[in-house]
Formats: structure tokens, sequence, C-alpha cells
């Protein structure tokens, strides 16, 4: 029979599967593809190496999400703790990061670097309440220059968590907006843009959970941010919590690998809304003069621009002392803290004390002083522009 006739056969045969060793080796080439006609879903997992692609193949690749800075979260992977190392209800305790709902107690904890080396700490949430159909939740929103990024596309969030031994309730996590305002993303006019329930996924070790949004962000949104939610709880016990590390926040449908960021950019970024200054006796840490009768002032340059006019905290007795006439004045606790408003990026502030009835008289008009800390022990000024 000729060769051809066995072509025939084949070709008349019902079977119209065309088998790998029925194609030559290079005999389709991309000219004899549709665009877009080999997808992703179409690849075997690892179907393509380094040593596939011809050098120069590849002209254009994914930004989306690459790189640094793809992280919009500060503080993600929990290692800032300026003001402490536990909180409760109601108060950001881990830099960046509000806890809030009924009753629960913050807490940093050791990471679990088995699992991934990304840094010392971890943050625990444990409500310990009887009271039942409670929640005990964290949150971070970002400001408006941050979230208008975020406009107009899609966005992802991906933490790593686990569940204490007397769990209770629900987790839940959050992607939310606001477009009326910059504020929290848990008060005003709210978008939830996704809630993905994981309880019954959690277990007592790590995992990584991720949430998309199914549609892309209104171009009007103010702030977005994200929440982990423990809802329904009950019963007492300190293992009724949850516990978060590297959470992270990008641009994309896809979760890509946690980016760490180094410490002092971290801490850079956490100065922006809380600034912590720890003194000593004796310590000098700024000048400043006395504005009018009775009412020093003093100069105070902040580390970052600060979001937004701080609010100031005296933790202990810090002083003002001034020179008058060649004798040294001493005025106690500095209170208040402005700026001018013509000033657009918070870099120093004013702080005063309306020393009105505490000194002798009106003749305190000049002279420089410092804050100096008094005792044997040591305080702070904290210096805080959170929503």
């Amino acid at each position: 029979m000729p060769s051809n006739s066995k072509n025939l056969a084949e070709l008349l045969n019902t079977d119209s599967t065309v088998a790998a060793g029925d194609v030559a080796d290079g005999s389709i080439t991309t000219a004899k593809l549709a665009a877009d006609a080999v997808t992703s879903a179409k690849l075997a997992d690892n179907s393509v190496v380094t040593a596939n692609v011809v050098d120069g193949a590849v002209t254009q690749v994914k930004t989306t999400g690459v790189g640094n800075g793809k992280n919009l979260l500060i503080n993600g992977d929990f290692q800032e703790w300026q003001r402490g190392t536990s909180g409760t209800v109601n108060t950001y305790t881990c830099d960046r990061w509000y806890g809030w709902g009924n009753q629960h107690a913050l807490t940093q904890q050791q990471a679990e670097n088995a699992t991934h080396n990304s840094g010392r700490f971890a943050l625990r949430v444990a409500h310990n309440d009887g009271t039942a159909n409670t929640f005990s939740s964290i949150a971070q929103t970002l400001e408006t220059r941050d979230a208008a990024q975020c406009r107009g596309k899609k966005v992802t969030f991906s933490i790593d968590v686990k569940k204490g031994s007397a769990f209770t309730g629900n987790l839940t996590l959050q992607i939310v907006t606001r477009t009326d305002a910059e504020g929290s993303i848990n008060t005003g006019t709210r978008q939830v843009l996704v809630t993905q329930d994981i309880t019954s996924s959690l277990t007592g070790s790590l995992q990584r959970f991720t949430c998309t949004t199914s549609t892309v962000c209104a171009q009007n949104i103010r702030v977005i941010g994200v929440n982990v939610n423990h809802t329904g709880t009950s019963g007492t016990d300190a293992n009724n919590y949850f516990q978060v590390e590297r959470a992270q926040l990008e641009i994309g449908e896809n979760a890509t690998a946690f980016e760490t960021t180094h410490a002092s950019e971290n801490l850079a970024r956490c100065y922006r809304y809380y600034f912590k200054q720890q003194m000593t006796i004796y310590d000098v840490y700024a000048l400043g003069h006395v504005i009018s009768t009775n009412k020093p002032r003093i100069l105070f340059p902040l580390p970052v621009p600060m979001r937004a006019l701080p609010t100031v905290t005296n933790g202990g007795n810090l002083y003002v002392w001034y020179t008058s006439g060649g004798s040294i004045v001493q005025v106690v606790n500095p209170v208040r803290a402005y700026m001018n408003s013509n000033r657009t990026e918070i870099t120093t502030v004013y702080l005063d004390h309306d020393a009105s009835g505490t000194l002798a008289s009106n003749t305190h008009t000049l002279g420089y002083m410092y804050y100096h800390s008094s005792g044997t022990g040591s305080t702070y000024v904290a210096f805080e522009s959170e929503f």
C-alpha cells in the first residue's frame, strides 16, 4: 500500500485527537497561535522554567504588587511597639494597629520564626470576658494620600493567623473604604468591599489567608483599611485568642510574597502617627523662649513630618527651665501644642505652658529654656496624630 494510503486512512479515522507524538518539534510557532491563546490556566505548575525561555523573549513583566513599597500597610510585621507591649480595648498598642471592640487584651508575642523570618514579634488579641456575642478586633486605616493609589483598582489583603486552644466565635477578614471623610474605617459612612470568614480553616498553627475585592475601589475613596474581626465570642479564658503576623495590603488580585521593610524605614513610617521621646534626668531635647508674660514656649522639632497637628502627652514630671535676670525659673509640665495655620507639613511643634499665677512677677519675658526630666527616674513626651 502506498504510504499516502495510510495517511488517508488515518485522516478518515473518527478519532481526531492530536497526540503530542503527532506534532513535530518546532512545528507550532508563535505565528500559528492566536493572541492570548496560551493562558496561565493551560500551563502545568513549573512547566515554564528559566532554561525554556530564550534570552530577550520576555519583553513585558508584571509590575503590580512587585518591588519595594507594594505593602500599603505600615508595621505589617508588628515589630514596633512604642506605647508598650500590652494594651486594652479601643486603643492603639502595636504601632498603627487599633484594637477595638468590647473586652480584650492586646499583647506582644514572640513570632514563630520557624515558620518565617520577617521579625521577632507578633500581635495576639485575647478575648477574656464571659459576656456572649461580643467582639474583639484590630484595624489599620490608611490616610487619603496612600488610599488614593487604590482608586479604580482591586486590592488584596493577606495575613498569617492562628487561634488559641479555647477559641470561640468567628474570625473574618475585611477590606473597608470610606468616601465621606478621612477618618477611621470603622466610623462614618463605610463601604465593606469584602468580608471573608476563615473560622473553619483556623488551627493552632499559623496559616496564610487571603481576601480580594470583587470590584475595584471607588474613584472617590478617602481612606482604605483592613479589619481582623473576632465576633460572637464567649468564655473567660486567656487562650480564647487569635494571633497575627505578616499583614499585607497590596494593589492587584493576587497575593504576593510578604514584603519585609527595613527596620529604620518601618519606624520612621510609624513616627508619622506617633512619636515617643524617652528622657532621663537632665536630658536637654528642645530649646525655646518666653513669648509673653508668664508664657514659656518650646520649639520641638519632630523626627519626621506628622500626619496632623499632634496631641502631646507628658509621661512623668517634665519641666521647663529658663533664665530671667540671671536667675533660673522652673515651670512644670508644658501642656499645649500648636502649629501655624499656614504650615502644610507638621515638622515642628510649639509647646506652650500657661504659667499665669505660677511665676513671681511679670518680668519673665526673655530667656531660653529646655526640657528637663525632674527626679531620679525616666519619663517621656509623646506626640500623637492618629485618626
